[in-house]
């Protein structure tokens, strides 16, 4: 397979001096205290790297960096339901509280601004007799109608 980088027909080795020059530039360095020292140095590298995340102990937030923004949103849209929910349970109960004591406060108020007596002619099992209306007795007797 040829492959032309220009016009002209010429291929990757095309000038074999430059090749030659750019290989043993970025060949491997045969010395064998070169790759001693870089391991070396790239174990320290990474013994350090140890040590540092070891002193870094992870705080309760640390776990927020892994959501995305889909994550989050999803989050805080749950959140905010649930805290409407609470809300207008607890608007309910109240408003249902508040009826209540208004309706016995009410009647308190009633029964003790009209104090019935109880007498043996209230406690009577017969029925009342129905009066007419144009009847004269009927003025005379206010509970009666």
């Amino acid at each position: 397979m040829n492959v032309t980088r220009n016009d002209n027909g010429h291929g990757p080795d095309a000038d074999p001096r430059v090749t030659d020059l750019l290989r043993s530039h970025y060949a491997a360095p045969q010395d064998e205290t070169y790759w001693n020292g870089l391991e070396e140095r790239v174990m320290m590298s990474v013994t350090r790297g140890i040590v540092r995340i070891n002193d870094l102990r992870p705080a309760w937030w640390s776990g927020f960096g892994e959501f995305r923004s889909a994550d989050i949103r999803n989050a805080g849209l749950i959140a905010a339901t649930i805290a409407l929910l609470v809300a207008g349970a607890t608007f309910v109960r109240e408003s249902e509280r508040t009826a209540t004591a208004r309706a016995m406060a009410q009647r308190a108020a009633a029964e003790s601004a009209l104090p019935l007596p109880l007498d043996d002619a209230t406690l009577t099992s017969r029925a009342r007799a129905r009066l007419p209306e144009d009847a004269p007795e009927r003025y005379l007797h206010p509970l009666d109608y």
